[in-house]
């Protein structure tokens, strides 16, 4: 076969390659990707909280969980809280694209890897968790404040009281009750496996997202109109290669967000119950159902996941370019 790249070697050597955005374009179009993806996936993100954390008897799945949603808070539910995360998606698309650009020159720089040379599957896996840890000590506080807000109300769908009750006007309320009844470390609580999720995921999330790409690039050698690198993909190789990282970001994280939203939410669900730690949780959420319990919710976050990510990397990507168009004139 005769083509521009002749080893699989080479061709992942160069389809890596896209116009290198400065630190602060990182920043602005990671955090305009994170908006875009939030707005598109927070009614599924809503449903999954509520799902993963509400008694058995409360919903009996996805499919009850938007009925009983729609008809007890109308389209406005399935927003509720989303000032918040909104920001918050902002702010972590924004640190996770910036960080993960900036572990990649580390990594060069200790591995003499050049610079115009992409690195390997299992280096962009590393730069793409330690990009996650970064921003789950962002991202923490923020879900933390989405998640009470999605479910405080949900309880009384079951008849325990007034369906729609909330003890919180917004955002805001909850950051001050949090700051007054346990202070700034009542902000971080589920932080631990909220790391744990950020960096198993996002690792999957870059990873996938790379790898997909670099096949792409790679399958295009054996058409009349071989592609040379990422930067020459088209919109719908980048909504698939998106796709296919939201799908991966979820389906390798997604029982410990179960953990995670669980442990966040306890004092709303059960306000005079204890609250168990992450070994005492990891047992109550197994006892509500063996193992299929941890994947409570998975269906509409896999339904959403595919979307919502697209829209991200297509934002980056495409604003990317852009800029590097503008920059040649």
């Amino acid at each position: 076969m005769e083509a521009e790249f002749q080893t699989v070697s080479e061709i992942a050597q160069h389809s890596s390659a896209r116009p290198k955005a400065s630190g602060a374009e990182d920043l602005a179009f990671g955090s305009l990707a994170g908006m875009m993806g939030k707005c598109v996936e927070y009614p599924f993100d809503t449903v999954k909280v509520r799902l993963q954390t509400s008694e058995t008897q409360v919903f009996s799945g996805t499919v009850d969980c938007l009925r009983q949603t729609w008809r007890n808070e109308g389209f406005r539910g399935f927003y509720r809280g989303l000032t918040s995360p909104l920001v918050g998606a902002m702010a972590e698309n924004a640190i996770a694209f910036y960080a993960y650009n900036r572990i990649q020159g580390a990594i060069r720089s200790i591995t003499a890897v050049p610079s115009d040379a992409a690195l390997s599957l299992p280096q962009l896996f590393l730069s793409g968790g330690l990009s996650g840890t970064i921003c789950a000590f962002v991202i923490s506080p923020v879900e933390l404040v989405k998640c009470k807000l999605q479910v405080e109300n949900v309880q009384g769908y079951a008849g325990a009281a007034n369906p729609g009750a909330v003890k919180f006007k917004g955002p805001l309320s909850v950051v001050a009750h949090l700051l007054k009844t346990q202070g700034i470390v009542g902000m971080y609580k589920g932080i631990a496996p909220t790391v744990a999720r950020e960096t198993l995921g996002v690792g999957f999330w870059f990873g996938a997202y790379e790898l997909v790409c670099r096949q792409l690039v790679r399958a295009s050698q054996s058409s009349s109109t071989p592609l040379h690198s990422k930067a020459d993909l088209g919109p719908a190789s980048i909504i698939l290669a998106g796709g296919c990282a939201g799908i991966a970001y979820n389906l390798t994280s997604y029982p410990i967000d179960v953990v995670k939203s669980y442990i966040q939410t306890a004092d709303v669900r059960s306000p005079a119950s204890e609250r168990p730690g992450i070994a005492g949780t990891i047992r109550i959420i197994y006892g509500r159902g063996g193992v299929p319990a941890f994947y409570r919710g998975l269906g509409i976050t896999l339904l959403r996941a595919f979307p919502a990510n697209a829209a991200m990397f297509m934002t980056y990507e495409y604003l990317t370019r852009l800029s590097a168009e503008l920059r040649k004139k």
